[in-house]
């Protein structure tokens, strides 16, 4: 692109176009602070957003701190080989737990009758060309040991044995069907009929399998013939094949700390709680033990990753906070970071002084000279290991009754702290549930369903979710650890509408949007005024250059 010729100054020598921009330049001034002002506006955001990303951060690592890492636990079996039980737990009563395992829990079953090795029923040569029963269809019924009946129909498209699989599995019954080829004999092809869950059941571990074809057993596998009271929604089976001895289902018998249970599973999540037990094999002549302890390196690891993301917060905040940066003299940065700080380096609020912990310090959180945090892992987890709860409050909402009617859930940001009475007044198991709770003299009726109360909306309960068990007075006594107040505080400062990050991000974001307006009207004036410019200083060199054709004329007259 070639560059335009300029004629400037040909009659005066005056740099015409370096007088213009000179004057643009210097008319230009309030545009360019309205653009430096822009720039820096947007250094803010970036910094303020940095700032929220963070304190995001943080609060997600305090929940996970909070909600599930207190409740991890280790478990450690004196069974090296784990032949008979194995167990996990999360919330559980520290302690030791002696498992026998008499007897896992078995699916009953129905599989082909076996005289001198060979199957005598349910078997075939050719799953898909040897057919099933004669005539033009039959009709079969089955079920599981959940005691649900379901029917089906084999036709002339599906008359083999792989069709009388695929129509018992359609059927959605309570046994799952499969073909198993043993690679032996006549008749390789042999079905087996299954329950879908383990333990008796409601029909003592029994699963059948009947022909109720109209006018009796049509088939070809030795499925006796049976009778049910509807086609289409059957509650009665009689007669049909059952599983025999060796494959009626059996339930888990096992002991725990000599106490014996039975389950129909062989995952048990409710003999203890907070333990899940996982049964292997039975027979079992000894005991395994079960150790049950407080998982401090999970616990440990998740304080760390929280004082990770705290000290980023922090460091981040001092390097924009410093002479030239993006959140110099910013009072709203530094005041939402000072609140963090001091709420984490606080008192939990309704905690009792007596209680064995009472601040972040006491459990090994220390604070540095620049204001970040560090963590003295041996305080911290031989404080974990004296009273795990005790140091759970210092950081989570926890709540404590001293009646075992009432047990506490869960809580909200607005959920007051402190001492609650209560009265629970009506109770039925699985029903309705009410009672009165005593707030600093004042009374709150509470009612629910399926034992389960929640604070009132706009009240010092306003957040409170309660587990009820039964009638009863009590005292509840809730605390608001430190972790969970900087998790509030986070929510109120990032929330999207009414959080003062939020607003402030766009109270900065709408400054710029009229300084844009402003800078375009400016850019517009100047592009004006350069015109401007540009045709007085042509029209002066006219002038001149005419002035000076005369003045040459007149010099050569003379």
């Amino acid at each position: 692109m070639s560059t335009p010729l300029s004629f400037q100054g040909l009659s005066t020598g005056l740099q015409t176009d370096a007088l213009v921009n000179a004057i643009l330049q210097q008319e230009g001034a309030p545009v360019q602070r309205m653009q430096a002002q822009q720039a820096q506006n947007q250094q803010r955001i970036g910094a303020l957003q940095s700032l929220q990303s963070n304190l995001t951060s943080l609060s997600s690592s305090l929940a996970t701190l909070t909600g599930t890492s207190f409740g991890q636990q280790t478990v450690t079996s004196s069974d090296s080989t784990n032949a008979y039980v194995t167990a996990t737990a999360s919330g559980a009563a520290v302690g030791n737990y002696g498992v026998n395992v008499s007897q896992i829990a078995t699916a009953g079953r129905i599989s082909p009758t076996l005289s001198g090795g060979a199957p005598t029923n349910l078997a075939v040569a050719d799953p898909v060309n040897t057919t099933v029963f004669t005539g033009s269809s039959a009709s079969f019924a089955v079920r599981g040991t959940d005691g649900v009946i379901k029917t089906l129909t084999l036709n002339a498209n599906n008359n083999n044995l792989y069709g009388l699989r695929d129509a018992i599995n359609a059927a959605g019954a309570g046994a799952q069907a499969t073909v198993i080829n043993t690679g032996t004999g006549t008749k390789p092809y042999q079905l087996v009929l299954t329950a879908t869950s383990t333990g008796t059941g409601t029909t003592s571990g029994v699963v059948t399998l009947a022909d109720v074809t109209s006018g009796g057993a049509v088939n070809t596998l030795g499925i006796t013939a049976g009778t049910v009271d509807s086609m289409t929604a059957p509650t009665t089976l009689t007669g049909g094949l059952q599983s025999g001895a060796a494959d009626v289902a059996k339930d888990a018998v096992f002991s725990v700390n000599g106490i014996q249970l039975t389950r129909k599973t062989n995952v048990v999540s409710d003999a203890v709680a907070g333990v899940t037990f996982t049964l292997k094999q039975g027979g079992q002549t000894g005991t395994t033990n079960l150790a049950v302890a407080t998982d401090t390196n999970a616990i440990t690891t998740a304080m760390q990753d929280a004082i990770s993301k705290f000290n980023t917060m922090v460091s981040a905040f001092n390097t924009a906070a410093a002479p030239n940066g993006a959140l110099y003299g910013d009072s709203v940065a530094r005041s939402l970071v000072s609140q963090i700080r001091t709420a984490i380096s606080g008192v939990p609020s309704g905690l009792p002084l007596t209680s064995t912990y009472t601040s972040a310090g006491g459990v090994g959180v220390k604070v540095n000279q620049d204001g970040t945090l560090s963590l003295d892992t041996t305080a911290f987890q031989a404080a974990l290991a004296k009273d795990p709860a005790a140091v759970k409050k210092v950081f989570a909402f926890t709540g404590a009754s001293d009646s075992a009617a009432v047990q506490f859930y869960g809580a909200g940001a607005n959920t007051a702290t402190g001492a609650v009475g209560y009265n629970i007044t009506s109770y039925v198991a699985g029903g309705a549930v009410s009672g009165t709770f005593t707030v600093n003299g004042t009374n709150y009726n509470l009612s629910g369903n399926s034992g389960v109360l929640t604070g009132t909306a706009g009240t010092p309960l306003e957040g409170l979710i309660l587990n009820v068990n039964g009638t009863g007075t009590g005292t509840l006594t809730l605390s608001r650890g430190v972790g969970q107040s900087v998790q509030d505080l986070v929510t109120s400062m990032t929330a999207a509408v009414t959080g003062q990050l939020p607003q402030v991000i766009q109270s900065v974001n709408d400054a710029n949007a009229r300084l844009a307006q402003q800078i375009l009207s400016g850019q517009d004036r100047l592009a004006r005024r350069k015109v401007a410019l540009q045709a007085q200083f042509a029209q002066m060199e006219a002038i001149v250059g005419q002035l000076q054709s005369a003045g040459s004329s007149l010099q050569n007259m003379g």
